[in-house]
């Protein structure tokens, strides 16, 4: 059986409500939202939108953020804090600084991890993604706990 992609499986869930495109907006407050981009790029909600955007919308929706993604990790959630946590212990473990490790991951973590939330907000799920392989844990770990 195919997976279904995430677009896909937000259009699902916006029409089983019978929401239109712009009733989701409105409603999930994400002024920069464009749900027909959503709907027709299937990578323009992992690269476009951050963890708590995903977090929004899937309340709109009435479903959990992990749903869109078609999965239900095995292991426990994983927060904010938690993340943290994890960047400064991998930081330790590889003996290199902060800045060397945002390299390895491709974003900019010292400016969104004081508060942990911020990492939640200031990442798309792309960069969720790209950190997330660096700390090896499943990133819809994260989505769980939103």
């Amino acid at each position: 059986m195919k997976a279904i992609a995430p677009h896909l499986r937000f259009r699902e869930a916006r029409e089983r409500l019978g929401l239109s495109p712009d009733e989701v907006i409105s409603r999930s407050g994400i002024s920069s939202a464009n749900i027909w981009d959503i709907e027709a790029f299937p990578g323009h909600l992992t690269c476009c939108y951050s963890p708590k955007e995903i977090q929004s919308f899937s309340r709109v929706l009435n479903i959990r953020p992990v749903d869109l993604f078609g999965t239900d990790p095995n292991e426990p959630a994983i927060s904010a804090h938690e993340l943290v946590w994890r960047i400064h212990e991998e930081c330790g473990s590889r003996a290199v600084t902060l800045e060397q490790f945002e390299d390895a991951v491709g974003w900019r973590l010292s400016k969104c991890i004081d508060p942990p939330e911020l990492l939640l907000e200031d990442m798309t799920v792309d960069g969720l993604q790209w950190l997330c392989r660096e700390l090896h844990i499943d990133w819809h770990r994260v989505l769980l706990g939103l």
